[in-house]
């Protein structure tokens, strides 16, 4: 017996078509406009979603592909050769570009340089490709030539879906809910599904990705150091507003300290740096931070008194590597995204010799808290003093450094940490 077709799609067909419809062209408009993010934070986000739309796209696809095996679906309508032709080929292009975009672009964060856990929709991780190098730049090449030819795949495709319906050929009503059955019903819900595929578009083109933004600055604290622009890590780094970090009055050792101690504040002056060394298969990786401050008091003859609190932007760091940066930011990492600033408080400054000093405290970096040492020379001449230090941590007791980069064969543990700096009394 021969198998009657039936008049519509099947109810899964009909979601997942407009579901993938909308989807696919926020996707276009999305990756159109990713370059034109400000880089950084907001541009690491922005990929991470539209990764995540990838291969959300990707699944539905599949399910789709899936449905239209197993449902029987309308017979073709009968046109010329050519025309049935051309609507066969466009959907098979279609559904080539919904699902081999998501895996070009796969393959690309499978064979990068550095790579990024992909986390889907900042949630669930999702694996690489165990693929080749050798993929890496034709997978770019292709998904560099997804966004026009998916526009004009669709616009074949609406314009083929119109040309049926202009010739009152029921084609679009049987991609539609079963309660639209009028001419003029279905008219109305085509127009609809043109303005909202140009509005998925637009809308994936104009997405923003605002980098975190850290506490508000509390009262206490509008008198510290902060009222200062931030120091840059190098002479070419750009000037940032003191209040893009937030910061808390320094603790006070105590009350009678509070009163009889001969520490005074410093402030900052421009050009200093604050930066780490780090071994990745015995190549030693540096990078430094470009918008960091500190609150410090001090006084060689009041060391009971003195106190220092510093705090680093860490969003603002540079290795030398925009991937490599991305990758620092990352949830694997710093976790910028929930972390934004990292915190030293000191606990207690004793003196290691002349002009030396060590800074004991207390470390908060990725949600975590541990004890780290600075040591330093302290060179003060008459209201100017001239600073420069190091210490040295574990990534892994900060969780720095989490999934695949928690081994320690190629990523040591151990990450030097250097600074220099000069300052005025205030």
């Amino acid at each position: 017996m021969t198998a009657i077709s039936p008049s519509r799609y099947a109810s899964a067909a009909i979601a997942l078509h407009w579901i993938l419809a909308i989807s696919l062209l926020f996707q276009v408009g999305l990756g159109g406009g990713l370059e034109h993010l400000p880089k950084g934070v907001a541009q690491f986000a922005g990929y991470q979603f539209h990764k995540s739309v990838g291969i959300t796209i990707l699944l539905l696809s599949l399910l789709r592909l899936g449905v239209r095996l197993a449902r029987p679906r309308p017979a073709p309508v009968p046109d010329g050769k050519v025309q049935m032709l051309a609507a066969r080929a466009v959907h098979v292009l279609l559904y080539a570009i919904m699902i081999g975009g998501p895996i070009t672009g796969w393959v690309i964060v499978s064979t990068a340089k550095v790579r990024l856990q992909t986390m889907l929709f900042g949630v669930v991780p999702w694996p690489d490709l165990p693929v080749g190098q050798a993929l890496h730049e034709p997978a770019e090449v292709l998904h560099g030539l997804l966004g026009p030819m998916t526009l004009a795949l669709v616009l074949l495709h609406v314009a083929g879906a119109l040309y049926h319906h202009v010739k009152r050929e029921d084609v679009i009503g049987r991609m539609l809910p079963k309660a639209i059955t009028s001419r003029s019903s279905i008219s109305i819900a085509a127009a609809l599904a043109v303005v909202a595929g140009f509005a998925a578009l637009v809308s994936g083109r104009g997405m923003t990705f605002a980098a975190p933004a850290a506490a508000p600055v509390t009262e206490a604290s509008t008198a510290t150091a902060f009222d200062d622009p931030l120091p840059e890590a190098s002479a070419s780094a750009p000037e940032a507003s003191a209040s893009a970090i937030a910061e808390e009055p320094a603790p006070v050792a105590s009350e009678e300290a509070a009163t009889t101690a001969k520490a005074s504040p410093w402030a900052l002056e421009k050009g200093g740096r604050l930066g780490f060394t780090a071994d990745y298969s015995g190549e030693a990786i540096e990078g430094s931070f470009g918008r960091w401050d500190a609150k410090i008091v001090f006084d060689p003859k009041d060391l009971a008194g003195s106190s220092i609190r510093a705090t680093i932007d860490l969003a603002s760091v540079e290795s030398g590597d925009g991937q490599r940066d991305d990758m620092l930011k990352s949830d694997s990492f710093f976790g910028v995204t929930t972390h934004p600033t990292a915190q030293f408080v000191s606990t207690a400054i004793q003196e290691a010799g002349p002009d030396r000093y060590v800074a004991n405290g207390t470390l908060s970096l990725h949600g975590k808290s541990r004890p780290v040492a600075l040591r330093f020379t302290l060179k003060i001449a008459g209201d100017t003093a001239t600073a420069k230090g190091s210490a040295s941590l574990q990534r892994l007791a900060f969780g720095v450094g989490e999934a695949e980069w928690s081994a320690t064969d190629q990523l040591k543990d151990a990450v030097g940490i250097d600074f220099s700096f000069r300052a005025r009394r205030k």
